[in-house]
């Protein structure tokens, strides 16, 4: 989340995640026109290379992150493309910006709601941001017991004053036992009608746990916060940690072996009422 070059080299999971979703509701997403915001852009890759040919051609996008150098990253990366435009947003934040409240014909995120720690306020500002009769298209993890690695290793004392809110970046929904139940009645309190809302497994493979490991630390909230000569160590433990929730298959006479990790994602389509 703090290192866009890496994380734009790294995310091929991600991306091709993506693209497959993008695809799947394309005939939905082609209709989107008019001022669209994307939550979460991170390196704005995904919104240029999936999103933005799908769009109705007269559309633009508003590319929008928590973080100030994913967005340094994706300005000097697109900002020549005349149909993005950047802003800085905290979904969460309890007083969304008046100038932003139903200012977007649509919304749309990718891989990103799920670091929300408050998921109501999260939708109830996507809700403002839309005009009446807007949509929006999201997809972000339900569960990746791989994460449940960030309590074992806060409770490492090398990396304890590092991770001490290690809970409030695990999925909300992690080990709830009917999550997809669990959403759909959340939407509709917050006042959305739901076009669809499904909960897809996810299985990516790869070659160590170093793989992984690197993966997982260009994503980590915490690996920042270190210094530099305890970062690697981490990466390394949190590897090896993070794939123990993994299965382990291919081992060859050398000892080497490939790793099968597993996550849910919910997909939702829904949109805000009309103006009666």
């Amino acid at each position: 989340m703090f290192k866009p070059d890496l994380y734009s080299k790294i995310n091929n999971e991600a991306r091709r995640d993506t693209r497959d979703f993008i695809e799947e509701y394309s005939n939905e997403i082609g209709q989107m026109s008019g001022r669209c915001l994307d939550i979460g852009s991170g390196p704005c890759d995904v919104v240029t290379d999936f999103l933005l040919p799908k769009l109705n051609p007269k559309s633009t996008v508003v590319c929008s992150d928590i973080s100030k150098p994913m967005l340094d990253y994706a300005k000097e990366k697109y900002g020549a493309n005349d149909r993005l435009s950047f802003l800085q947003l905290d979904i969460e934040s309890p007083t969304l910006a008046e100038d932003l409240v139903e200012q977007f014909d649509h919304v749309t995120s990718f891989y990103c709601l799920h670091w929300c720690e408050d998921m109501r306020q999260a939708f109830e500002n996507i809700f403002e941001l839309l005009r009446p009769g807007g949509s929006g298209f999201l997809t972000f993890v339900s569960d990746f017991p791989c994460m449940d690695a960030y309590k074992v290793l806060a409770a490492m004392p090398r990396y304890q004053r590092y991770m001490t809110d290690a809970d409030r970046f695990i999925p909300v929904f992690q080990h709830a036992e009917h999550p997809r139940e669990n959403l759909k009645k959340l939407l509709r309190e917050v006042g959305f009608e739901i076009s669809h809302c499904s909960r897809r497994e996810i299985s990516n493979i790869y070659d160590t746990p170093n793989d992984f490991g690197r993966v997982m630390a260009a994503v980590n909230p915490f690996i920042h916060r270190m210094p530099a000569q305890l970062q690697r160590e981490y990466e390394v433990d949190l590897g090896i940690e993070a794939t123990k929730n993994g299965i382990f298959f291919n081992k060859d006479n050398n000892g080497g072996y490939n790793i099968l990790c597993r996550h849910h994602m919910f997909v939702v389509y829904l949109k805000k009422p009309s103006i009666n």
